[in-house]
Order: C-alpha cells, then sequence, then structure tokens
C-alpha cells in the first residue's frame, strides 16, 4: 500500500507538471485511490481470518486439554476408589467368614479409615464440580479471622507433631475478614494441611495482617518447595507435585478448589517458593463487601 500511496503522489506531481488533462487525472486519481482501498479491505480480511483461526485453534485446545483432564480424572477417582474398595471387601468377607478371630476391632477401625477415605475422594470432586458450575452458595460476613486462627493452629497441631512439625501462629491483632466463614477455614485448612503434608520437622507459621483495607494472610512453611513448574501446575485438577508424599484418598483437587474459594470470596492467592527452602502462601480477602 505505501508503494500505491507513493505512485499516487509521483502521477499526481507528474500531472500537474505535465498540464495533462484534469478530467483524465480525477480519473487516475480515483482508480489508484479505489486500488488502495480495496487492497486495504483484503488486508484487513486476511487478518480477521488470521485471528479466527487462531481463536479456532485456541478452543481447540482448551477442548482438547478439558478433555484430558476428564481422562485425568476419570483415571484418577478410578485408581483412588480402587484401593479402599478392594480393602473394604476383603475385610468384609474376613468378618463373614470369621477369619478375622482375635482382629475384629482393628478390621472396623480399617474398614472406617478406607470409607472415610472415599467420603473425602467424594466430597472434593463433588464440591470442584459444584464451584466449577457456579452453583455453590456465598454468604459473605464481617468476622476476626485472628480468633479462626487460632482454632485452626489448636485442631491441627498434633497432625503437625505426628511428623515432627511445628506450628507458629504469629498473629499479633485482631483483623477482621469479609467472607464466607466456613469457605475461608477450608481455604486455610487446605493449605496448611498442604504444608504439614510437604514439611517434615520443620516449621509453619501463619500470620495476619491488614494493609490498605485489606486481610493479608501468610503461611508459611520450612518444607521440600516448589519448582516454577510445579506451582504453574498446582493449580490444574488432580495435580499432585509429589505423588509419594500425597496422603492416600486424596483427589489432588485441595489447591484447585482453594483458588476457586478464594476468587468466589473476592480475594487473590499468590505463592512463592525455593526447592529445599520452603513455600510461602499469601492469601488477601476484602474487610469489607464489594
Amino acid at each position: 500500500m505505501m508503494i500505491l500511496s507513493t505512485l499516487l503522489f509521483l502521477l499526481v506531481v507528474w500531472a500537474l507538471l505535465e498540464h495533462v488533462n484534469l478530467f483524465f487525472l480525477v480519473l487516475l486519481v480515483l482508480v489508484i485511490c479505489l486500488e488502495i482501498t480495496m487492497i486495504t479491505l483484503v488486508e484487513k480480511q486476511r487478518k480477521a481470518v488470521v485471528q479466527q483461526n487462531d481463536e479456532i485453534a485456541s478452543l481447540k485446545k482448551q477442548l482438547a486439554d478439558e478433555r484430558e483432564e476428564e481422562a485425568t480424572m476419570l483415571a484418577n477417582v478410578s485408581h483412588e476408589m480402587r484401593t479402599p474398595l478392594t480393602t473394604i471387601t476383603g475385610l468384609a468377607e474376613g468378618l463373614q467368614y470369621g477369619v478375622m478371630d482375635g482382629n475384629e476391632k482393628r478390621s472396623y477401625d480399617l474398614i472406617k479409615e478406607e470409607a472415610d477415605r472415599l467420603t473425602r475422594l467424594v466430597k472434593s470432586v463433588l464440591s470442584f464440580e459444584r464451584m466449577r458450575q457456579g452453583t455453590v452458595g456465598n454468604q459473605p460476613e464481617e468476622f476476626n479471622i485472628t480468633l479462626l486462627i487460632s482454632e485452626l493452629t489448636e485442631k491441627l497441631w498434633p497432625q503437625a507433631n505426628s511428623v515432627g512439625d511445628e506450628i507458629q501462629n504469629r498473629c499479633e491483632t485482631d483483623v477482621l475478614v469479609y467472607a464466607e466463614l466456613d469457605q475461608v477455614e477450608r481455604i486455610l485448612i487446605n493449605i496448611l494441611a498442604n504444608a504439614i503434608q510437604f514439611t517434615k520437622n520443620g516449621i509453619i507459621t501463619i500470620s495476619a495482617k491488614e494493609v490498605a483495607g485489606e486481610a493479608h494472610i501468610s503461611i508459611a512453611d520450612t518444607g521440600i518447595g516448589m519448582t516454577t513448574e510445579q506451582i504453574d501446575k498446582m493449580w490444574h485438577r488432580y495435580y499432585k507435585a509429589d505423588p509419594s508424599r500425597t496422603v492416600k484418598g486424596e483427589s489432588g483437587l485441595g489447591m484447585s478448589i482453594v483458588r476457586e474459594l478464594v476468587k468466589a470470596n473476592n480475594g487473590s492467592i499468590n505463592v512463592t517458593s525455593k526447592v529445599g527452602v520452603g513455600t510461602t502462601f499469601e492469601v488477601i480477602l476484602p474487610q469489607k463487601a464489594k
């Protein structure tokens, strides 16, 4: 198009210098302008087609990724359910035919543990699907998150102590949050449980403070840490950073659920981590209705 514009300019100059017939000059200019317009329209159409093709390719990739995630979900859920179901069936048959003499109580305890594993798995899958479809109710209220942190620290202390971890509550003042209390509790439990799972004989600290009208909750551990790639994949459904450390019966939906719950409460979540040093989660929640 630059070439045509330059040509048009040169022709006009030539016509003026050579005293070319005015009608011929106007006609020539109109023809060149029409050509420039057509080239411009063709170029715009070409760009629109390229953009449309890019969008189609992106949608195809998104659909392929979703199909892959669904296939992964079915494989993971099937695998996770197979073990407890096999265990329950075996124990039930043993009790039925009287081959558990002297071990009946332990057998019943194991059946209860495996049933709990199945319950956790089913709840995780159902919760995530409800959030994904936007059918989770949200009733925000103002509450003191410092008190909630104290309760959770006490509740999770036995679990942390069993692997040699120490949970340190570093909240110094009351911090108010405007959010769904049960959902925030679930967010913190998931992150704390994750920290305990990947930290052995270490320290887990949790604190809350007010920053510019928002509540900033920080949970840091001295665990195994994560790579940048693992942090990116952590939010994917059914991803497990280290399967060897994953609690049996867990679906791998924990952090996906955390992110969805944070978003549902008009908040945000940030993660920093270094392999061999530890991981820090920062959850930011509003203190007033938005």
